[in-house]
């Protein structure tokens, strides 16, 4: 580990670690049962959701251990500062053995550091987890895992299949109203904006749901500037890394979105409405116009409705095409994971540890995990699996299974399509998602650079200054304060003084 790093980490575990919820492993040291035939106890460190706090008396978690043969310790840790004790933990050297909710750039920090167990290693002992990555043809995302020899050091939550659950959406009462098509390109929507801005001039028919990358986030694909590592992305054909935020594509992009504001055919509020404010300007009919997720457009229609018209029908339609085609959000299908100790690897019940892991990626763990108890929250006929009255005549389905335990982030390490699709209960999810599939709407997979600790030091310096740069430049140029010939050359060379160039050779040389 990097002295310097290694030093900060020490003088912050010493002064924290007496408020941290983790009890040095307490079930963890004493290992299996001392009854032969008894669970195996286990310590997990937990995100702890306020949305659904964690109760030992959910009758699936209770089904969960017995099945598993295990007795799991949770040490719980509120979800806002998991983040920062987790590296706290993880630098210790008192590791609970089943460690939640790591995200990919911790995996890769402290997988070189001789901290985690490389699972790789023991894939004998995980043939459900092998199945698994087969089945949801997913190692192209999970490279992005692997550490430079090509090691996993993680149990990777995995999503069956991306889903169409981001788009743009629009008010489809009014293109009917005024006999407007569906845009399926920027000029389009440009075009379709300006024609109900005319019928409503105190309206800003465009709203963002929330900061600046909301919209680059959800639309950029079709921009050709997202995915990316930062900005960056690897190019086959030439062999290097790119920077897109000075391409000619992100220069359309600021120019598009700038020209919106600027005719006030988008919200001047873009980059700075809050999602309150943002959902007040969608039900009352300020906006017409937004990105955003499908799942949440039943309530926003009801609130609609009662606001504006009996008429009233926000709906998602297809990607709008730009520059970069007629591509959707990207979809993260491997958003965290679970890792092990190394240390694990010595003790006397490391064979139950990985065992209850596998069971964690077999069908009946996972049914468990997500569908809650047979009989009670789902039913089985012809083999299919439905959610009983008292999970779908909740308020929400979500919450309903949250409530009981089940669709938890922290033990959840599948999440099938069958099963997604029938918790978001919108067959415009479903008919989406086939037509994006079929017509090869969801983007490439981003390469991520493989850093050593020294190179991710190097690269956070660069980057903070990156970000800081790009964000008041990005700014500048979609509200008009930037915008000429000189003001972009200017901002290209900034950006390569300020790191672009060394970035690219950085992560060029973690390729080689």
């Amino acid at each position: 580990m990097n002295t310097k790093f290694r030093k900060g980490v020490m003088t912050t575990l010493a002064a924290l670690l007496v408020a941290l919820p983790i009890s040095a492993c307490s079930q963890s040291s004493k290992g299996p049962s001392s009854d032969p035939a008894g669970p195996t106890g286990l310590s997990m460190m937990y995100s702890d959701s306020s949305a659904y706090p964690f109760n030992k008396e959910w009758a699936l978690f209770k089904q969960l251990q017995a099945k598993g043969n295990v007795q799991i310790d949770v040490q719980a840790v509120p979800s806002p500062d998991y983040k920062n004790k987790l590296k706290i933990v993880l630098s210790s050297g008192t590791i609970p053995d089943l460690v939640t909710e790591v995200t990919q750039e911790i995996v890769l920090e402290f997988a070189q550091n001789g901290v985690l167990l490389p699972l790789s290693d023991y894939m004998d002992k995980l043939p459900n987890l092998e199945k698994k990555i087969k089945e949801y043809e997913i190692e192209a995302e999970l490279d992005n895992w692997r550490t430079k020899d090509g090691k996993l050091y993680v149990a990777p939550v995995m999503n069956e299949a991306a889903l169409y659950n981001t788009a743009p959406v629009i008010r489809m009462d009014l293109l009917k109203k005024y006999d407007l098509s569906v845009p399926e390109t920027m000029d389009e929507l440009y075009n379709v904006l300006k024609v109900l801005k005319e019928k409503d001039p105190s309206s800003f028919p465009m709203a963002n749901l929330v900061r600046a990358e909301n919209i680059r986030n959800l639309s950029g694909a079709a921009w050709g500037i997202d995915p990316s590592y930062n900005g960056f992305v690897y190019d086959e054909q030439q062999q290097s890394y790119t920077y897109l935020y000075t391409s000619d594509n992100y220069r359309q992009y600021v120019t598009f979105l700038n020209k919106l504001v600027s005719e006030k055919l988008a919200d001047p509020e873009l980059f700075t409405s809050s999602l309150d404010s943002w959902k007040q300007k969608m039900v009352t009919g300020k906006s017409v116009f937004t990105y955003t997720w499908i799942s949440e457009l039943a309530q926003l229609n009801a609130d609609g409705k009662k606001n504006v018209s009996p008429d009233f029908d926000l709906a998602p339609i297809p990607p709008i095409a730009g520059p970069g085609g007629k591509l959707a959000a990207s979809t993260q299908r491997i958003p965290h994971g679970i890792v092990i100790p190394a240390s694990a690897a010595n003790k006397p019940y490391f064979e139950d540890l990985l065992a209850f892991v596998n069971y964690l990626y077999s069908d009946e763990g996972n049914t468990i995990v997500t569908w809650g108890e047979e009989n009670d929250s789902f039913t089985v006929a012809d083999g299919k699996k439905q959610f009983t009255d008292k999970i779908t005549g909740a308020t929400s389905i979500q919450r309903a299974l949250w409530d009981s335990g089940a669709s938890n982030q922290n033990y959840t390490m599948l999440y099938t399509y069958d099963w997604f699709t029938k918790v978001l209960d919108n067959p415009l999810v479903t008919s989406l998602t086939e037509e994006a599939r079929t017509n090869h709407w969801f983007p490439a997979i981003v390469k991520v650079p493989k850093l050593t600790s020294d190179q991710k030091e190097e690269e956070n310096m660069m980057l903070t200054t990156l970000k800081d740069s790009y964000a008041k430049a990005h700014d500048g140029f979609v509200f008009g304060r930037l915008g000429n010939d000189a003001d972009w050359e200017n901002y290209v060379k900034d950006m390569e003084n300020k790191g672009v160039k060394k970035l690219i050779e950085l992560y060029n040389n973690s390729m080689k």
